[in-house]
């Protein structure tokens, strides 16, 4: 009896093992059969169903190392991501994504030169082309949303290149769809990838259409860092300072980009110009007769500079005409004597902007001005008539 048990048990573990082996062998043959079901599927256009037998032999250790099956799985999404049939698309809405996967995969797998690898290669290619070909058209056709729909299809089969964050940029700029701008720029700035006109884009998009001058301070620098030798990023930072009230920051810049390009008259005066709003007229004056002898027709530092006079002597005047009756008559006149002086240095300065342009505009009203001012009503008065003849003054 007992022998007969020992038999029994034997038996019934010979059994068991038998049926584990069977069920192995069969999923090991139906996962197999997956890929060829998942590719008849596909023959018939049957993509819903295609994509449902090819996921789990993606995953199963007999047939997910081979180039066969991921592949097949290319085909699958890449028919999914070109069909017209709004609802798959919306139940597989990264297809795109998971064919140019599967392609890429399948090239590893494979060896060089085997079918499934050259197959792999041309599918690849070919939708890479098409997004790539898409965008170009319609930005050729003026149709920039749709390109840049096309350029960040570009970006989803090839997240490695470059090209899709590029264009894909600049659709979205010229759209202006300015978040998703940057977004693209900075990834080719976390690609390692510069250039002067990506950066100066990312500034431009700060400056003037996010009002964050601080955010564009930081791409300035990053100009700056980049491209050492283009003097423009330090010009550009110099203004985002003024632009924020950082005038002592601005003029340190400014006189670094002065050190770099010292025969620039238009740094120097522009310096001059800082030292003007901070009311440093002494450092004003010097770098403004600076920048005219390096360029004495610099019609903006001769105005700048006939103001900066002007500017002074009614300081002088402010003074004074603050005083009491009493001080005011004792001081009156060492006033208006100091002040006629600062009066009298913008003269020439105007007069030699006018021999440049009879009719410059400004140069006539400033020069109305301290005619006025010296109390010199014939020379006031003759100005203005030019002023009124050249239609710069009307009279109600």
């Amino acid at each position: 009896m007992k022998n007969q048990l020992i038999q029994m048990n034997k038996q019934m573990r010979k059994l068991l093992m038998l049926t584990i082996f069977t069920c192995t062998v069969a999923t090991v043959f139906g996962q197999g059969k997956n890929v060829t079901k998942a590719s008849a599927a596909l023959t018939k256009g049957e993509l819903a169903e295609a994509a449902e037998l090819i996921e789990p032999a993606i995953t199963f250790e007999k047939t997910m190392e081979k180039g066969k099956t991921w592949f097949t799985r290319g085909q699958i999404y890449d028919k999914i991501a070109a069909s017209e049939d709004e609802s798959l698309k919306g139940k597989y809405p990264n297809a795109l994504e998971l064919a140019s996967e599967s392609y890429k995969k399948t090239l590893e797998l494979e060896k060089e030169g085997s079918t499934y690898n050259g197959l792999a290669q041309v599918n690849f290619d070919q939708l890479y082309g098409n997004a790539l070909n898409k965008g170009v058209e319609n930005y050729n056709n003026g149709d920039f949303v749709a390109a840049y729909d096309n350029f960040m299809d570009v970006a989803k089969i090839s997240p490695e290149d470059t090209t899709g964050y590029l264009y894909g940029a600049m659709m979205a700029q010229e759209i202006e769809n300015y978040d998703n701008a940057l977004i693209n720029y900075n990834k080719l700035f976390d690609m390692g990838v510069y250039s002067e006109s990506t950066v100066n884009s990312v500034i431009y998009i700060y400056l003037n259409q996010k009002e964050d001058p601080e955010k564009a301070l930081e791409y300035v620098k990053m100009g700056q860092e980049q491209f050492p030798d283009a003097p423009n990023y330090q010009r550009q930072e110099v203004d985002i300072l003024i632009k924020m009230d950082k005038m002592d920051e601005a003029i340190i810049e400014l006189k670094d980009a002065i050190n770099r390009e010292p025969e620039n008259a238009l740094l120097v005066s522009n310096l001059a110009m800082l030292y003007d709003r901070v009311e440093n007229y002494s450092e004003a004056e010097s770098n403004y007769a600076k920048a005219l002898e390096m360029e004495p027709e610099n019609r903006s530092a001769l105005i700048n500079l006939s103001v900066l006079y002007i500017t002074k002597g009614d300081k002088i005047m402010k003074v004074v005409n603050n005083m009491s009756v009493k001080e005011y008559n004792k001081n009156i006149d060492k006033a208006e004597k100091e002040a006629s002086i600062e009066f009298n240095k913008s003269i020439p300065l105007l007069n030699r902007v006018m021999l440049m342009d009879e009719s410059d505009e400004l140069g006539l009203q400033n020069l109305q001005a301290v005619y006025a001012k010296l109390k010199d009503g014939n020379k006031a008065n003759e100005i203005y008539e030019k002023r009124k003849a050249l239609g710069y003054v009307t009279e109600d």
